[in-house]
Parts: structure tokens; sequence; C-alpha cells
């Protein structure tokens, strides 16, 4: 990967752009951008993370950056409904026992409805903000942990604020994580947090593996106290070893919660939309200002 970045930063440096389109997969720190590539001015990123290609120092030097912002907010929220369904529904056991075991019916637990239950989301972004509406269907009661959100969102969607993270994992039957991977948030989620989460709720990870303390988290679910539904990892792939797999009550999904394959085309749209607004002259969408640089994953 090394090797890659340094190639790629050579091409950069010879061909001197001033867009640079990229991606998941794009193979470098732009950390001396400013000095090696003075034709750059407006990186056009197609993906949320920008600090695995960005330095601070350049959008501290003026250089435009832009993320997908909400474009897939909606397809990240979908998936967090359809795990938190699956936690209440005990899809995990049910599929062992119908296709491993070739048996029927479950024992041990009940499967429940998400009819009437009280959902905790831990950060409310764009989206925690794309799955409130998803959620009112149900008449769940919503409640959030999001010092960095202005009291005016939620206003905005009706949600109560919660100051004390740990009063929203102990009052919540689920909890959905949709906070950033800063330094602050590593391994938030911890023993404490999860013991404080009452018997049979349902924790829901679609944000970044590094928020949970993963040797917590796998300690509370061995005793069969709550669910869990993860589709992000501390390291990834998630190692063939992993003590995470064969839990019956943690359903393991390999980072594909979005964007589908079949809505990657809305970040297509979205960069083709931003150069022609970046070559008008115009305001681009969803540019990463410094405050969203430090507060972002």
């Amino acid at each position: 990967r090394e090797q890659r970045a340094k190639e790629f930063l050579g091409v950069l440096k010879e061909l001197q752009p001033e867009i640079l389109v990229s991606f998941w997969n794009t193979p470098t720190v732009l950390a001396a951008a400013a000095d090696d590539v003075p034709s750059l001015k407006y990186v056009c990123h197609l993906a949320g993370t920008v600090r695995s290609l960005v330095d601070r120092e350049i959008v501290e030097a003026g250089v435009l950056v832009s993320n997908w912002g909400t474009v897939i907010s909606r397809t990240i929220a979908e998936a967090s409904l359809m795990q938190i369904l699956n936690c209440l529904r005990l899809t995990t056991s049910v599929t062992l026992e119908m296709h491993v075991r070739k048996g029927w019916k479950i024992g041990g637990r009940e499967q429940r409805s998400l009819f009437g239950r009280t959902v905790g989301l831990h950060g409310l972004g764009p989206i925690a903000q794309d799955l409130i509406p998803l959620l009112r269907p149900f008449g769940c009661q919503i409640s959030a942990y999001s010092p960095h959100c202005p009291d005016e969102i939620f206003e905005k969607f009706g949600v109560t604020k919660v100051d004390d993270l740990r009063t929203l994992y102990a009052s919540n039957d689920i909890i959905s994580i949709h906070t950033g991977n800063t330094p602050e948030n590593f391994h938030i989620v911890n023993a404490d947090l999860l013991a404080a989460m009452a018997d049979g709720a349902a924790l829901v990870n679609t944000a970044r593996g590094e928020i949970i303390d993963t040797d917590a988290l796998v300690a509370e679910l061995k005793t069969g106290r709550i669910l869990a539904s993860l589709d992000v990892y501390e390291e990834e792939p998630l190692a063939a070893d992993s003590p995470l797999r064969g839990l019956e009550n943690c359903q393991l999904l390999p980072h594909a919660a979005g964007p589908t394959l079949d809505r990657r085309v809305d970040c297509g749209t979205l960069a083709v939309d931003n150069i022609e607004r970046y070559l008008r002259g115009e305001e681009v969408l969803f540019p990463v200002s410094l405050r969203k640089y430090d507060t972002a994953t």
C-alpha cells in the first residue's frame, strides 16, 4: 500500500491536476499535496471518510474537499432498520436452526416486534436523521445522545435529547450507533455502557468498529443478556477466528450497509454535479470544513 501511495503521488506530481475524484481505494494520504501538487484545488471524494486521504493541513491550506455527504445516508439507515428487526426477530439463531441444524423452532428466547419500542440513537448525524422516519411507522419513542448536534435538529425530528450516554444505553430497548470515529470516541462503548443495557436490549453498529470495545462486547454477548448486529469491526476483514463468530445473539455483516451496488450511481451523479458546480464557480454540495473534518470519522 505504501508503494502504491508513492506511485500515485508521483503521478499527481507529474499531471498536476486541478480536480481529483477519489474513492475508497485511492492509495495515498495527500499530506504534501499543497506543496507537491500546487495545482490541486478540489478533491471530490466519493466516500464518507476523508481522513484516510486528506490531511487536515490540506483543508487548512484552502484546498476544497467534499465527500458524499447525505447521498448514501438513506441506504445505511435502511440497513440499520434491517439490523434492528433482525435482532428482535432472532434472525441469526433462526437461520442456523433452519439451515444448519435442520430444525424448526428455536427455544430459550422469544422473538419480538419493533412496534412501540424505545430506540436510542448514539449520534444524530445524517444517517440517524434518515433512520428516524423509517422508525416512525413503528411508533417508537426515539431519544439521542449527540453533544455536537444543535438543539434545532432534535426539535426538527422530534427526538428527545439525552445528555448522558450511560442513560441513553440504560433506558432503551435498542441502541443504534451513528457517531463518528474520532479519537475521543475510541472504545467509548465500553464494558460499563454495555452492562448498563437492559436484558434483551439490542445494539446495532453501522458506524465504525473502533467505537466499541470488542472484547467487552464479546464478554457481554457471551452472557446471553443482549443482542447485537454489527456491520463494522475494529479489524477488517473480520478474522476467521474472531470470538464474535458463532455467537447466535450477534448478527455479522461484512461492512456492506451502503451504498448498495444499485445505489452507487447516486455517488457518480453527485460527483458530476459537484464538478459542474465547481467549474461554474458555485458552492459545491457537502464541503468538508475544518469543523466537519475534526468531528467526523
